[in-house]
């Protein structure tokens, strides 16, 4: 009995932490050619399931696969390479939720939250992080 107890916790604590989804603002996404090199370029990235890029709403929105790496980072450095300017991302991420901070363990992230939000190990949250001007700055979690 003891060692089916140990394999219940065991597999409990393997829930993946790790973004979702993610759905990208852009001011400047006006160029039919670019907006196609975009979505191509993010269905080269691992980790992506599905991508959507409206260049009428200026966003491109990522379905993430399961046990995913991607990190927003990656994501909005895609962006730039292409030549827009990342703006407010709408996420939907998983992680451990304890205090006012989210830990995503796969990636190794913290990330500060502002708002309210239940404390757990594997609780799904959907927020809003601007990217800051500095990539060194701190990013933080907004949730309505």
């Amino acid at each position: 009995m003891f060692p089916r107890i140990l394999l219940l916790l065991t597999a409990a604590s393997l829930t993946p932490a790790e973004f979702l989804r993610v759905e990208v603002f852009m001011k400047d996404m006006n160029c039919p050619s670019c907006s196609d090199s975009l979505g191509k370029a993010f269905e080269k990235m691992r980790g992506v399931k599905h991508v959507a890029v409206s260049m009428n709403d200026g966003t491109v929105t990522l379905e993430l696969a399961d046990q995913n790496r991607v990190t927003l980072e990656q994501v909005w450095d895609s962006i730039k390479r292409v030549g827009f300017t990342p703006g407010d991302t709408k996420v939907t991420v998983r992680g451990a939720v304890k205090g006012a901070s989210l830990t995503i363990s796969v990636i190794d992230k913290t990330i500060a939250i502002d708002g309210s939000a239940p404390e757990g190990e594997s609780v799904e949250l959907k927020g809003t992080i601007t990217p800051p001007p500095d990539p060194r700055t701190p990013v933080k979690l907004r949730i309505p």
